[in-house]
């Protein structure tokens, strides 16, 4: 399986975390200030060099009642803008409440971890949604 970076994007912060080669350690990694799309994506590109990522995930939030929210749109932009860049990959997974998950699995999270903790909860379950594991 190739390495993953999965993308929580957020007008100011973006949560990335990675999985192992084999898919089945997922770890948050780190929380991007974004500042601008251009400086937000320079670092991913790195990450990605740094950390021999092979692919992408990006999540694509919807309403509880599975309607997508009006951030979608601007998060596919960026997900454009972000492939042109780093020449990988890029799947959208839904990512309905991960920051709510990880705010209330561990209420004593600072924003940034947060973050992170939400990448990791999008990748583990778009690798549970490839492989048809349970999540």
């Amino acid at each position: 399986m190739a390495r993953i970076v999965a993308v929580d994007f957020g007008e100011k912060r973006i949560g990335l975390a990675t999985c192992d080669a084999t898919g089945t350690v997922v770890a948050g990694r780190a929380t991007l200030l974004r500042r601008s799309d251009a400086r937000a994506i320079a670092e991913i590109v790195q990450f990605c060099k740094d950390e021999e990522i092979e692919a992408i995930v990006i999540g694509i939030p919807r309403s509880p009642e599975g309607v997508e929210s009006p951030l979608a749109p601007r998060i596919r932009t960026f997900a454009r803008k972000l492939a042109r860049e780093t020449g990988l990959q890029i799947q959208e997974h839904e990512e309905t409440l991960t920051s709510w998950e990880a705010q209330h699995e561990m209420p004593f999270l600072t924003k940034e971890e947060v973050d992170r903790s939400a990448a990791a909860i999008l990748l583990s379950d778009y690798l549970a949604h490839v492989s048809g594991r349970p999540s």
